[in-house]
């Protein structure tokens, strides 16, 4: 059986996720049914592009209603990128709702002179949550690969797992319980990216 499933709802670098965790040697396969995401023991929702755009593709797939259940029944989850906005409450970048699983808002980031949008390329992060499973054997000089315009704002400073700063100090990563996710992309990101892939498929 796959000790992590990454869900196939038509967006997102299931692929270059799957590659990565074969790396690790990690028994890995894409989710891509209800009985399969029931069955899952570790769900990563990966997400490319725009978050109006995701939502839509994850309700159109049937599978919306999965993953807040997967959610409800304490086995880790991780979002990733648009995937972890996905898990606030809502974007300014579209109308539709998130999945609500952490209470957090995704914002586009604030115009400010010589700030470049959409953040892009490799930036470090500062583990704010240093105990957290996700954040095992990585330190503040840990860096990891981005590409957004938006960042999450959680309502609890307790939820952020980790921080970066672009402009200003946003949520490089959000935990609560069972649901985490991050903004980077780790199946981009090299060995800091292969650590943190590892510390999920062992959480």
């Amino acid at each position: 059986m796959a000790e992590v499933s990454v869900l196939d709802y038509g967006i997102g670098n299931t692929g270059s996720i799957l590659n990565m965790l074969r790396k690790l040697r990690v028994a890995a396969e894409v989710s891509s049914t209800r009985a399969s995401v029931c069955a899952a023991k570790r769900l990563i929702l990966p997400g490319i592009g725009a978050f109006d755009a995701c939502m839509e593709a994850l309700h159109r797939s049937g599978l919306d209603g999965c993953v807040a259940e997967f959610a409800a029944s304490g086995r880790p989850l991780l979002g990733i990128c648009v995937g972890m906005q996905m898990l606030t409450l809502g974007s300014e970048e579209g109308d539709r709702q998130g999945l609500g699983l952490i209470r957090a808002q995704t914002r586009r980031f604030a115009a400010s002179a010589g700030l470049r949008i959409p953040h892009m390329g490799w930036d470090a992060v500062r583990w704010v949550m240093e105990e957290h499973p996700l954040a095992a054997n990585l330190r503040d000089a840990s860096r990891f690969y981005f590409v957004h315009s938006y960042r999450v704002s959680c309502e609890s400073p307790g939820d952020v797992l980790a921080a970066c700063t672009y402009g200003e100090e946003f949520a490089a990563a959000i935990a609560r319980d069972n649901i985490a996710g991050v903004q980077f992309h780790p199946e981009k990101s090299h060995r800091f990216g292969l650590q943190l892939l590892g510390n999920f498929a062992s959480t």
